[in-house]
């Protein structure tokens, strides 16, 4: 193997692709990307046998070939080398030769055959989606991702879409649920999956970079986004997402429109004499306003008067103040709606301009 490219483009597609690499594994060939050279293409490749990364790059191939090399000593090489430099990579014995400008680096290769590859497509539908609404829609969502492996069915994303033409992403760490849906463009069958986590913030990493049109592929075992030169695959997870359907509140009679930011910038200061673990915030629900407060166990106390439009009964409330910010920070609109029903029951929070977002809190006793 042997070609040169450019160093913008060889360190974004090695960048992308090592992000995936794990940096420890029992069988070191994990560690490495495999790259391969073929007509005017260099192909770079990234896997951890759960997720893989193929990033594509047309450049001047000298001679075809394939070989891997350890995944992070290359990209600490390429992003140090100088900008305005050609790089040179070219095979040599049992070496990955990289030369740019004054610089020459040696890095052992492993052998190419024994690299897993990209596994075949084994999805089940496959729909058209604009690249930033998808990652508007992990953006808002993932937030809510659960971290805990005892309950695997919570470590990831539902992926779901139905017959009427929509598509939904759900995360829910059983304190909070976030629920993202827009319309297709064609009917589709109803399918779900669960992906996991890291899979999940490497599509929204990919899906940002996109101006246009790319293509996701759901299916019982397996996650695909293609787009631009990338295509990511992914395992999904075995288990059965919650009844969340059954969570989110229909009938809360009660509402307060309220400023995202100035309400999160209320909540971000009076949290500074909150519970450092529980992070417990009483809100009182009344007219035109909310009021925030919070204490600890030091009996210091914070209170502060939110303005909102509010429509219903007064009203006291206990929450996780972390979990409303978490919320705030994703609303997309100048105003958020918050439902509630009692002081018990959980409370359901939307965009005001009646968009597919929908957020729920559980509520604590204060």
């Amino acid at each position: 193997m042997h070609l040169t490219i450019s160093r913008a483009s060889l360190l974004k597609q090695v960048q992308r692709c090592q992000g995936v690499v794990e940096k420890r594994s029992t069988k070191p060939i994990l560690c490495n990307l495999l790259l391969r050279a073929e007509g005017q293409c260099l192909e770079i490749v990234g896997t951890d046998l759960q997720m893989t990364i193929s990033a594509s790059v047309e450049t001047d191939i000298i001679k075809p070939g394939e070989t891997t090399v350890s995944a992070q000593k290359l990209f600490e090489i390429i992003k140090e080398l100088d900008i305005n430099q050609v790089v040179e990579l070219k095979v040599e014995e049992n070496f990955l030769v990289i030369k740019s400008g004054r610089s020459r680096f040696r890095l052992s290769i492993m052998d190419a055959k024994d690299y897993p590859g990209i596994p075949d497509d084994d999805t089940d539908i496959t729909f058209e989606l604009d690249g930033k609404e998808l990652a508007q829609m992990i953006l808002g969502t993932a937030f809510a991702i659960s971290d805990d492996e005892t309950r695997k069915y919570l470590t990831g994303a539902l992926f779901e879409t139905y017959e009427n033409q929509s598509f939904r992403v759900v995360t829910t760490d059983s304190h909070r649920l976030a629920l993202k849906e827009v319309f297709l463009n064609s009917e589709q069958e109803n399918i779900k999956c669960i992906v996991p986590k890291k899979t999940v913030i490497e599509m929204r990493k990919i899906a940002e970079e996109q101006d246009g049109i790319l293509r996701l592929s759901l299916g019982s075992r397996q996650v695909r986004l293609q787009c631009g030169f990338y295509t990511l695959s992914s395992k999904v997870i075995d288990a059965v997402f919650p009844s969340y359907a059954d969570v989110v509140p229909l009938q809360n009679p009660h509402q307060a429109d309220v400023y995202c930011k100035k309400f999160d910038q209320s909540l971000r200061r009076i949290m500074i004499v909150a519970n450092e673990v529980t992070h417990d915030v009483c809100l009182t629900v009344s007219t035109n306003c909310l009021k925030v407060v919070a204490h600890n166990t030091d009996q210091e106390q914070a209170e502060e008067l939110v303005e909102a439009d509010v429509d219903g009964v007064d009203l006291v409330i206990g929450f996780n103040g972390r979990y409303l910010r978490d919320v705030l920070n994703v609303i997309d609109t100048e105003k958020v709606r918050i439902q509630f029903h009692n002081e018990l029951s959980p409370i359901l929070l939307t965009t005001t301009d009646g968009g597919g977002s929908k957020y729920v809190v559980m509520p604590i006793r204060i």
